[in-house]
């Protein structure tokens, strides 16, 4: 077995662990994918997005937690995800258990229910923006479903007619794979180093620029009773609050948001999809800046950041560190930016093509010597 065959096999291995490690979740159910439907965690995650929730102990969770349940007393099927508020006791058949309130961050009133233990679904483990927009327009709009599906199909169904007739003569067929497997032989890839390595360095000296200039405070700080946090940057801003006593986080409010440019306000309006009972804003208003109130002298960390990664990933990642959100913008776009430029550091070469165009140049230089064309 030769070594690129080898080194084929174990990146198809190392694909198919992958896979089979991320979906094996949900075959078994302890991962759901969910499309959000309605605006009540704007900003953390969009309608449209689809939110991943994993499976949890209710005993786990803690205030601040965004858990995923059936509304009590709601349609079968329908679910909400919002945020615990706060935990309680709630009597059942089997005894004393668990019970949640819960509020979504863009609504100004909690939910008018207590949600038991045993009506939780999970707990929020991921979301990928705008990914429930394509399948809604699969669903519902034809247009949108004949270019994505139709039209692909036909595509691929006459390329497989056109080869049925092209091997339709077996003298032909395996003079054609003779000719493939020669050319598949002789092809191989090459990596241009240092076209590659100027790509990378100047377009993340770019997307570092692009960052650090809408950068806002970051870093550990003491919150007064009221702080003022604004955006001097012209991408929109999200700014998170993580104090370091984890217990205070929703006595800060609000502790993370969405921050316009230049003096803007921005209204966003949004379709009302939600269960009785459940709170659902149908706009949601983004300033400039904004005043944050806190319990008086509380340390905790801040970090701000453009726009341009999910709420979610960005709250995520400065849970771990105030810095980490600006480090993986201009990683994630760096690479997108490289990988997009592909053709231009990894090219397809053939072995033997050059040998043909020296051998060309030789025979018509004797051609002229012979003609006494020099």
């Amino acid at each position: 077995m030769k070594k690129k065959e080898i080194i084929q096999i174990a990146i198809f291995l190392i694909i198919g662990i992958f896979l089979i490690n991320t979906l094996m979740p949900f075959y078994t159910g302890s991962y759901k994918l969910m499309i959000v439907l309605s605006g009540s965690m704007v900003p953390l995650f969009l309608p449209g997005d689809i939110v991943i929730t994993k499976s949890v102990d209710p005993n786990e969770l803690n205030v601040g937690d965004v858990i995923t349940f059936q509304v009590p007393g709601g349609k079968p099927g329908t679910f909400v995800t919002h945020r615990i508020i706060s935990i309680g006791k709630v009597h059942s058949s089997t005894g004393e258990i668990r019970s949640f309130h819960t509020k979504g961050d863009a609504n100004n009133i909690a939910d008018d229910f207590k949600v038991p233990a045993f009506n939780v679904v999970g707990k929020l483990a991921f979301v990928i923006p705008f990914l429930g927009l394509l399948i809604d327009a699969f669903r519902t709009s034809k247009i949108f479903f004949i270019l994505m599906v139709i039209l692909p199909s036909g595509i691929i169904v006459l390329d497989e007619i056109r080869n049925m007739m092209i091997y339709s003569n077996p003298r032909r067929a395996r003079k054609l794979e003779r000719e493939q497997k020669k050319i598949a032989k002789k092809t191989y890839y090459k990596l241009e180093w240092r076209k590659l390595t100027q790509l990378i360095l100047v377009s993340g000296l770019v997307f570092l620029g692009i960052v650090a200039f809408n950068l806002g405070d970051n870093g550990h700080i003491v919150l007064k009773s009221e702080n003022k946090i604004d955006n001097s940057g012209f991408l929109p801003m999200v700014y998170t609050i993580k104090p370091d006593n984890p217990e205070l986080m929703l006595d800060i409010y609000p502790w993370y948001g969405v921050l316009t440019p230049f003096n803007e306000t921005k209204v966003n309006e949004y379709e009302v999809s939600a269960p009785d009972g459940v709170v659902a804003p149908s706009t949601y208003t983004q300033f400039n800046e904004i005043v944050v109130t806190a319990p008086e002298n509380t340390p905790a960390e801040i970090s701000t950041v453009p726009y341009i990664l999910p709420v979610f990933w960005i709250v995520e990642l400065a849970e771990i560190s105030p810095y980490l959100p600006a480090v993986a913008e201009i990683l994630i776009y760096t690479s997108a930016f490289t990988l997009f430029l592909l053709p231009l550091w990894c090219k397809k070469k053939v072995r033997g093509r050059h040998k043909k165009k020296i051998g060309l140049k030789r025979t018509l230089a004797l051609w002229k010597r012979t003609l006494n064309l020099r």
